[in-house]
């Protein structure tokens, strides 16, 4: 036996291991062994079986970890695809407990702001709650400034408005509130003191020649008429124009028992809010028929109609802007605006107006943000709709010829939540006739919704009191759709059969009050008319042919 070294754990070793034939074939490499390993050898004399088990077991390991990278690749990717193409619906994913979250949260910024989220206290802190929610998930969030005119009568019911005829002593004196109102945006008599003047009627006041002969320095007495083919505004600038020192408009015999109107005076550029600086108020059917009988009476006499007038009120100009988030994906020249105010009036918080319609509206874009869509979306949160529809105007002014023809539509949610709820689908033959298909059929998806869902409805008019009126106006013609639980109208009995609740009540009796907080908030009817909204998004943003949509038969 030849004496061979090998390895051992204590180091080199001598063993006779082989023969010396063995040995010399070994050296001429033609000893050949059928195994790996000849376990008849003494244990000094095999192969380092430890160092060659090493080896392959590394080689397995090495194998295994590549296999579990490969299949930890793939299972991320799937996860990733999943997360972006999600098997559930926009309906099925918006949850009570995260619309709750979002009002909650406004409540407490109202909180914080003497109870309101209005233009002037905590509105920007409230857009800066939904901006940072809209960036965490991803979106490009912009805002749109502008500024607005607030208006505030400083010595509410204070105001001053008496007539008499000249040369007679008697005054006849009208009441604030119940006879006569200032219209929004009216300035103050000089030094808010009291003017001695006349009055005289003026029909028409769309045009200047209108006040052809006018007496320099009168008080304009014009018609309320909302058939005459211009605005408020327009009338008063021509007033101010013919030097008249103030504008009272009086409603017309269709009007008879009605209050008096308190409109607002302005007109919106793509740039600007103008208003008139002159004294503006409206007054019921019967003063304005009082007027002109002493009018008639005056002039008769050859006299006069002199009034007494005096307001004292304050217009301050304030900056402030809409928030918009757009889809990254989807058709850009079918876009599709889901459009619901961020502020609240002075008196209020406004949980309810508008923040349920903010909180679904939110809550739909947290939710599409992980989607792909084939027409884009673009979630728009308006400021100043309180002030008169201020935001969403603006938008829609400041439209390029090409963004107003690839804005497809408006989706508007403002007071989704009230707590002596009906649910209404706001008609959508009342838009102007270049629209009134595309917006018949965008009311057919809500109302498909509540009849799969066994929900009663009703069908409302657009009324123009909400940001949807923006876009139907005629000098724009988007076409748009809308839902609502009320406001100030009262349940009819019918009503409360088909809806509970209560009859002979205002729908929302918290409407524009301190009193619209988290209390205030219907969650039952909340989630129903949430999924509502996020099941017709849902429908129109995924649509092949959007327009071919709007534009079909019903």
């Amino acid at each position: 036996m030849a004496e061979v070294e090998v390895e051992t754990k204590g180091g080199k070793a001598a063993e006779t291991c082989f023969s010396e034939t063995e040995r010399r074939a070994l050296l001429r490499g033609s000893l050949i062994s059928t195994s790996l390993y000849d376990y008849s050898l003494p244990a000094t004399c095999r192969p380092p079986v430890r160092r060659r088990c090493t080896r392959r077991l590394c080689l397995l390991l090495a194998i295994l970890v590549l296999l579990c990278a490969v299949v930890g690749v793939a299972l991320g990717v799937s996860l990733w695809i999943k997360s972006r193409t999600t098997t559930k619906s926009l309906p099925q994913a918006i949850k009570i407990g995260n619309l709750m979250e979002h009002l909650k949260e406004l409540q407490a910024i109202a909180t914080l702001h003497n109870n309101s989220r209005s233009v002037e206290k905590g509105y920007n802190a409230s857009a800066e709650m939904v901006m940072t929610k809209l960036a965490n998930v991803g979106y490009n969030v912009t805002t749109q400034p502008f500024n607005v005119f607030m208006y505030e009568d400083l010595a509410p019911n204070n105001a001053i408005f008496y007539a008499s005829i000249a040369d007679i002593s008697f005054q006849w004196k009208f009441l604030q509130g119940s006879q006569y109102a200032l219209l929004r945006y009216s300035r103050s008599t000089p030094s808010g003191q009291v003017i001695n003047t006349t009055l005289q009627p003026v029909s028409g006041g769309c045009s200047m020649a209108d006040f052809s002969g006018f007496l320099n320095g009168s008080v304009a007495l014009l018609d309320y008429d909302e058939s005459l083919n211009c605005t408020l505004f327009n009338m008063a600038s021509n007033a101010k124009a013919a030097n008249a020192c103030a504008v009272v408009w009086g409603r017309g015999p269709s009007q008879a028992g009605i209050a008096p109107p308190t409109s607002r005076v302005y007109r919106m550029t793509a740039n600007s809010m103008d208003i008139v600086d002159i004294p503006m108020l409206g007054t019921t059917y019967e003063m304005r028929a009082t007027l002109l009988s002493l009018w008639k009476i005056a002039t008769e006499n050859n006299v006069t109609l002199d009034v007494q007038l005096k307001t004292y009120t304050s217009v301050t100009s304030v900056y402030t802007y809409n928030v918009l988030a757009t889809t990254n994906s989807g058709d850009g020249s079918a876009m599709i605006v889901v459009g619901s105010h961020l502020d609240s009036v002075p008196a209020g918080p406004g949980i309810n107006d508008n923040g349920s319609g903010v909180s679904a509206n939110l809550e739909m874009a947290l939710q599409v943000a992980s989607r792909t869509v084939r027409n884009k979306v673009r979630f728009a949160f308006w400021s100043a709709e309180e002030l008169g529809l201020l935001g969403s105007y603006h938008y829609v002014l400041n439209l390029t010829p090409e963004e107003k023809n690839n804005t497809a539509l408006n989706l508007n949610f403002d007071m989704i939540a009230s707590p002596n709820f009906v649910r209404g689908v706001y008609n959508g033959s009342g838009a102007p006739a270049a629209i009134s298909t595309q917006c018949r059929n965008i009311q057919s998806l809500f109302e498909k919704n509540f009849r799969d869902n066994n929900l009663p409805y009703e069908i409302w008019p657009f009324s123009g009191r909400s940001d949807y009126g923006s876009f139907i106006a005629s000098n724009v013609n988007i076409p748009a759709g809308s839902i609502a639980t009320g406001a100030d109208s009262v349940k009819t009995i019918d009503e409360r059969t088909n809806y509970g609740g209560f009859a002979n009540t205002i729908l929302d009796p918290c409407y524009h009050a301190a009193c619209d907080n988290v209390q205030n908030i219907n969650e039952s009817v909340f989630i129903e008319m949430a999924t509502a909204a996020a099941y017709v998004l849902e429908q129109l943003m995924m649509k092949e042919d959007l327009a071919g949509f709007l534009m079909s038969s019903l």
